[in-house]
């Protein structure tokens, strides 16, 4: 078996093995090529300098993708996707992609990895316990149900990045949806205001996924309906169902605030590190 970094070259096998590793997974995840390749490249912010394949001949049969930040003032590594081909799943193919890749996110100067893990995905958390890595957290992710209607009680407009305070947030978020990873990328932000103008809110959001990146209230705004009209206007910049994911279990109140928004905890994470 070869094991390399990944190249621009890769891409489109790299979708392949992609979507033939979670074909048949509890979490199906099956997107289309482009929103595979903004997945990785506007959301995840691929890193090709410490993500690799490792291949039977010419055949992609696994993978590891990584994104690099610094991120509770650690230089951390990023794992945003990890997949291996049914047939080579007793292989221990990731086990030998962290072998190879270890090395060279050590050489830029990264001090752990982290990643999140599907909790009832018992062979990557004993794969990964395996490696050495070891729980961290564990979050709640949820999916729209119900429908509201676009009728939002308080002024929402489009905004930018450097309009969001990220201050309003009361929780620590996961990396791909840090304040200093989202501040990377390129997602809708949406902005709500109060009766001068000023921001007492936002949502960020990727409005062809139809995922919610970030959502949060001034504390002294709260319980006046403005998450509720962020997550209204939202509704209408996509398609598809909201979801939003990695919410820490703790947060009781959040959870309520999302539960009377229509939506509905269908997944949990653990989110896992190894220090290295």
């Amino acid at each position: 078996m070869n094991i390399r970094l990944l190249s621009n070259e890769d891409l489109n096998p790299l979708y392949r093995t992609f979507t033939s590793s979670f074909a048949n997974n509890e979490v199906r995840f099956q997107p289309s090529l482009d929103d595979f390749n903004y997945r990785i490249h506007k959301k995840l912010l691929l890193d090709m300098e410490i993500s690799a394949a490792a291949f039977d001949g010419d055949e992609m049969v696994g993978f590891i993708l990584h994104s690099s930040n610094l991120y509770e003032g650690i230089p951390t590594a990023y794992n945003g996707g990890t997949g291996v081909l049914p047939g080579f799943r007793n292989q221990q193919v990731a086990a030998q992609v962290y072998d190879f890749l270890i090395p060279r996110i050590q050489q830029k100067s990264l001090a752990r990895i982290l990643l999140e893990v599907v909790e009832t995905n018992i062979y990557a958390i004993a794969l990964y316990e395996k490696i050495g890595f070891t729980f961290k957290r564990r979050f709640k992710c949820y999916k729209k149900v119900k429908q509201l209607d676009d009728k939002p009680e308080v002024e929402v407009v489009e905004g930018e990045m450097q309009d969001v305070d990220f201050s309003f947030v009361d929780f620590n978020p996961c990396f791909i949806d840090s304040g200093d990873q989202l501040k990377r990328g390129n997602e809708q932000v949406l902005l709500a205001k109060d009766e001068s103008g000023n921001s007492i809110g936002h949502l960020i959001m990727q409005p062809h996924l139809g995922r919610i990146s970030q959502i949060a209230v001034s504390r002294i705004h709260r319980h006046n309906h403005v998450g509720l009209s962020l997550i209204r206007k939202a509704q209408t910049y996509t398609e598809k169902h909201l979801f939003i994911m990695n919410i820490p279990e703790e947060e009781i109140g959040f959870d309520a605030f999302l539960k009377a928004c229509g939506f509905e905890n269908q997944v949990n994470q653990f989110e896992m590190e190894l220090i290295i």
